[in-house]
């Protein structure tokens, strides 16, 4: 379901329902095939129902995924104190030892990531180091592909985290067990069997009928998902009009849906923290409604963009890391307040690090290795892989990584959905005992 709003500006009868329908789709196109669990009858339209047992559950084993696009200098974000080749190659870019902030071993964070420091503090935050995989690649789009989808060959079937939702979509029968908070719904999400809502903000999140006639809006609205329910089911007008419809009603009806439940739902959230005004922090707002809303949410998915910082770097990275700092920060001082900040895990990750060396332009190219983070519930605390040297490079002057993302995702899987990862994965990798 897209964030923008639908129109439906048509006679609503069959023959142009067909016609709108596809165009719904088509605005639509983001989405995974969705398979309809819910039916209608003629003279109503229910919303979900949320169980008992999905009620009792609702916060445990959920996963926030924040992803730090355009490739995160990982060197100016945990800084190598005692590693020389990082102030020698990086003259103009090197972080002040004095201004960082301290963590152990001989690392640090940037300056501006009080928020984040404030949480190892709290021992809420585990650091990997050096994650990478082997055979990096320096294309964003390429090296993208290879994160969301887990494998550095078959980039073009489903993400990770929708091979984990179809693994275990007998769990809730909910269409927000995983959300999309942003305008374009990533890989990682791509799924077979679940439904996948992405939303900019949970106002946004409707389906409009034609503003010319607002007093027929309801009875548009309930004929929209009469006729959905009805094409999903019949077998007769499927074998007119081509499997393609049921596909076309299964989706449109599962996305009306989740407009009802959400806005039914999402009025219970009052945020208990301050969120700053920049968009990330009001998209882990929108996050934190969906997990204290009687959802079923498990999954949550952000990106934030702009950390392709070929000049400017100081500049830029510090504006950008203070901002996930603070949002980050301000995200898990409302979940503590509302009781559930043990509940909710995030993972953080770029699709690269940079070079070791910084360029002409005070910014620094594309690299390899970079830090991955993992905060808030279950979490062992810590350092986890080992800090790449920057003077023993690789051939091409850039960090050798010492974790494989897929590790970290391994860990996830097992340790927090309790799914054998070579289901989700296709292979075992090494776990990491990231949450206890």
């Amino acid at each position: 379901m897209p964030n923008d709003e639908t129109f439906l500006d048509r006679p609503i009868d069959r023959r142009s329902f067909i016609k709108g329908g596809m165009a719904f789709v088509s605005a639509a196109a983001a989405m995974p095939p969705a398979f309809l669990r819910a039916t209608f009858d003629e003279n109503s339209v229910p919303i979900a129902e949320v169980t008992t047992e999905t009620a009792a559950s609702i916060g445990r084993r959920v996963l926030v995924v924040l992803q730090l696009a355009g490739g995160n200098d990982g060197l100016n974000t945990v800084i190598p104190l005692k590693d020389r080749g990082y102030f020698s190659a990086r003259p103009g870019l090197a972080q002040n030892p004095e201004s960082t902030l301290p963590l152990e071993g001989g690392l640090a964070f940037n300056s501006v990531m009080t928020g984040m420091k404030r949480l190892w503090d709290e021992r809420r935050m585990a650091v990997i180091l050096g994650v990478g995989y082997p055979s990096p690649n320096r294309s964003h789009f390429r090296a993208m592909d290879i994160w969301h989808t887990a494998s550095t060959t078959d980039v073009s079937g489903n993400g990770w985290i929708g091979r984990l939702m179809d693994a275990t979509a007998h769990e809730k029968d909910s269409a927000w067990r995983v959300a999309n908070v942003g305008n374009e719904l990533p890989r990682s999400l791509f799924a077979d069997s679940v439904f996948v809502p992405t939303l900019s903000s949970i106002p946004s999140y409707v389906l409009s009928t034609d503003r010319r006639f607002p007093k027929d809006s309801y009875r548009r609205l309930q004929t929209f998902a009469q006729l959905n329910a009805r094409y999903a089911q019949d077998l007769a007008i499927q074998a007119e009009y081509g499997g393609s419809l049921a596909f076309v009603s299964q989706t449109g009806l599962e996305a009306y849906q989740s407009t009802v439940t959400l806005q039914t739902e999402a009025k219970s959230y009052e945020a208990k923290a301050l969120y700053p005004t920049n968009p990330l922090a009001q998209a882990l707002k929108t996050a934190a409604a969906l997990i204290m809303s009687r959802l079923g949410t498990g999954v949550v998915y952000v990106t934030t963009g702009g950390f392709d910082t070929h000049s400017g770097q100081i500049a830029g990275q510090t504006r950008l890391l203070q901002t996930v700092s603070d949002a980050v920060g301000t995200f898990y001082a409302d979940l503590a307040a509302q009781g559930a900040a043990d509940d909710v895990s995030t993972v953080m990750w770029t699709e690269f690090g940079r070079r070791v060396k910084e360029n002409g332009s005070g910014g620094t190219d594309h690299g390899t290795a970079t830090p991955m983070f993992v905060v808030g519930g279950g979490v062992t605390p810590g350092f986890y892989g080992d800090q790449p040297s920057t003077t023993s490079t690789d051939s091409n002057g850039d960090l050798k990584y010492t974790t494989d993302f897929r590790s970290v995702y391994a860990s996830i899987i097992e340790q927090r959905f309790r799914v054998a990862a070579t289901d989700v994965l296709g292979k075992p990798y090494r776990t990491l005992p990231l949450f206890a």
